[in-house]
């Protein structure tokens, strides 16, 4: 590896290069394959359409202990925007924005395709601000019972949500449900829109093995609660 050349020539990356980090030829500089690898190497050539770096060494980051799934009702405006970016800086491994019985927004296939390439773009530039090694996996919209039907057995699945268990029995809290989290491998949060997920999808989250849950007495903005327990659940099982 030491001694190879890695060309950069999109002209986002070579903007970020030299106008925002001001790097020039000779100064050292991290290369991210978005998949955990880090090249550490020097600029050897610099012009307006490419960028040459000698690659120096390699870094491996080891995976997370446990992976982090965000399934993220479609909010509206560009709130799901914001949730890609700030769960990008949290860590999340993979975002899901599902269409739900309250989601207001709706979009044709030509604007689902469209959107997922700014998401992707999005989480590719909070990845690269928060230096980080991987980007997360970005799916197009979904219904909730086909996000549900393709979930792996044994995924421990966390639905905070203000629909009510019972008056005498309320839903535990995000970190009593996350003491029973040994061994798990990935965990999955289920996040409503706004409105919340119906009684119906919390009973059907249930009946595939999601663990509804509470975050406290307050009620949340939809991107808040997601932000809210992806830190959360990262702190605890990923100290």
């Amino acid at each position: 590896m030491r001694g190879s050349t890695i060309v950069l020539d999109d002209p986002d990356e070579l903007h970020h290069l030299r106008d925002v980090l001001r790097l020039r030829v000779g100064d050292g500089v991290v290369c991210c394959d978005g998949t955990g690898a880090e090249y550490v190497g020097t600029i050897a050539a610099l012009s307006a359409s490419r960028a040459q770096v000698r690659v120096e060494r390699l870094i491996e980051r080891p995976s997370p202990p446990v992976g982090l799934w965000l399934a993220q009702g479609l909010p509206k405006a560009e709130r799901f925007e914001w949730v890609v970016q700030k769960a990008t800086e949290l860590g999340a491994d993979r975002l899901s924005p599902l269409l739900t019985r309250h989601t207001i927004v709706r979009l044709t296939p030509e604007q689902a395709r469209a959107k997922l390439v700014r998401w992707q773009r999005i989480a590719q530039e909070a990845a690269k601000q928060s230096q980080r090694a991987t980007i997360p996996q970005l799916e197009p919209p979904q219904s909730l019972p086909v996000f549900l039907e393709h979930l792996a057995r044994g995924t421990l699945v966390l639905m905070p949500t203000l629909v009510p268990a019972s008056a005498s029995a309320p839903w535990p809290g995000l970190a009593d449900a996350l003491k029973t989290s040994a061994g798990v491998r990935e965990v999955v949060i289920l996040i409503g829109p706004e409105g919340d997920f119906s009684r119906e999808e919390v009973a059907l989250a249930q009946r595939h093995g999601a663990r509804p849950v509470s975050l406290g007495p307050l009620t949340l903005r939809t991107d808040t609660a997601a932000i809210a327990t992806l830190a959360i659940v990262s702190h605890l099982l990923r100290r």
